[in-house]
């Protein structure tokens, strides 16, 4: 009986796996969903569906519905059609089910990013006093200023302008900050108590105080409403986790909605045990030496994740700041698609992590710093393409703010002591 060596049975065993019918077979994963125009929300008929790197195609029935199998994911879904601006949709195992809203296309003009000669407008600047915060709110520019010699703090309310329309007179307790909430109302926290700011024609009112605790777990976590929902961002305890749900405001029942976790860094600390272990300690341990590990593990190699969620118009989307994605959802919390942010790899300065949104005019931003000069991109919502706006002249701006194609930031003028004004730029 004649003996087989180990490589004939190799050569036979590989045989075997590349023999058709033996191999294994592939997954396939399938989606469907509807196209409709994003203004009307009537079906669109005829739209070209194709996927980067793939010959297979489709394209919307009479009802604009379709939908593929495919057996590769994640990929991206370009979505397109005459009339209307392509869209890019990263398909993953989010949802089998996409909606896909198609933006009319529009002929516009070319933007210009607005160079630095271009020197912002000092929106509040007075020798006596300095700007504690700010906040924008329904074309109304709230300011907690203070008087430097006598540590007076007043509040002020502008309008766009820059025209003081209301004011509180000298507040009888120290502030911290002022608070917007998820249902639009402004509040001044200090360090034990918020309270609630009113107006009555040129007059600004502060009322019903509750203890900051109580308030800080009511409303910190609340970022969205409609009229039937609020929605929340929850940040998890390791504080690497997002969950994004919300709550229905007649049934009081709680819905999860979305997860937004930093998986780069999960991995990174499931590999390190010594910096898991680091990262665990919630206590900050003694010793100069510990201390400066903790700080350096907390503070620099795993900061808490930024993921947030904003109302945009009429739907909420999802911003993950860890993988650059952004997923949509419609006022229901219902998901509709998902887009990859185009955001380059860069050598030098940083993306920072912080969107911010422009209310009146439907926006999305985020921005550049690179040796602490500020760049201002607009995001596309359709698209996930990013378009530069503007280059700040004042380096390391502070609390940014988006309303009405104006840009607001602080800024300490140099050489002055604290004496932080409010600047305005036109985008």
């Amino acid at each position: 009986m004649p003996v087989l060596c180990p490589n004939i049975f190799t050569t036979v065993f590989l045989l075997l796996f590349l023999l058709p019918g033996v191999t294994a077979q592939r997954q396939n994963y399938y989606f469907y969903g509807k196209v409709l125009d994003r203004e009307n929300r009537t079906p669109i008929t005829g739209v070209n569906i194709r996927f980067t790197g793939s010959a297979i195609g489709s394209v919307t029935g009479a009802d604009g519905g379709y939908s593929f199998f495919i057996d590769t994911i994640p990929v991206y879904m370009v979505i397109s059609h005459l009339g209307y601006e392509t869209q890019r949709i990263w398909l993953d195992n989010t949802s089998a089910s996409i909606l896909v809203l198609l933006q009319p296309a529009a002929t516009l003009l070319k933007e210009v990013e607005v160079k630095a000669k271009y020197d912002p407008v000092a929106f509040f600047k007075d020798t006596r006093y300095a700007v504690l915060d700010y906040e924008v709110d329904s074309n109304q520019v709230y300011l907690l200023v203070y008087l430097f010699r006598l540590a007076e703090s007043e509040l002020l309310c502008k309008s766009i302008n820059g025209d003081t329309t209301a004011r509180s007179g000298a507040l009888p307790f120290r502030p911290k900050r002022l608070f917007l909430d998820c249902l639009g109302n402004l509040h001044v926290l200090s360090t034990d108590t918020a309270y609630q700011v009113f107006r009555e024609e040129a007059a600004l009112f502060l009322l019903y105080p509750v203890d900051i605790g109580r308030f800080s777990k009511t409303l910190s976590e609340c970022v969205a409403s409609t009229p039937e929902l609020l929605f929340f961002r929850r940040l998890g305890r390791n504080k690497l986790e997002v969950e994004f749900f919300y709550i229905n405001r007649k049934t009081s029942q709680r819905q999860h909605m979305a997860q937004a976790d930093d998986e780069e860094k999960l991995r990174l600390l499931r590999r390190n045990a010594d910096e898991n272990v680091m990262f665990q300690m919630s206590r900050i341990p003694d010793g100069r030496e510990s201390f400066e590990q903790w700080s350096w593990v907390h503070k620099v190699l795993y900061k808490p994740n930024t993921s947030t969620l904003h109302k945009i118009g009429d739907f909420i989307y999802v911003f993950n700041t860890a993988d650059h994605t952004m997923e949509q959802y419609d006022l229901n919390g219902t998901f509709t698609s998902k887009i990859n942010l185009a955001v380059d790899p860069v050598v030098e300065g940083q993306w920072t992590t912080e969107i911010y949104t422009d209310i009146p005019e439907k926006k999305a931003y985020t921005s550049f710093l690179k040796n602490g000069r500020f760049t201002l991109y607009r995001i596309n919502l359709n698209t996930g393409e990013l378009r530069k706006i503007v280059t700040l002249t004042h380096t390391y701006p502070q609390k940014i703010r988006v309303h009405g194609t104006c840009l607001y930031y602080l800024f300490d003028l140099p050489g002055k002591g604290d004496n932080k004004h409010l600047f305005r730029q036109k985008l």
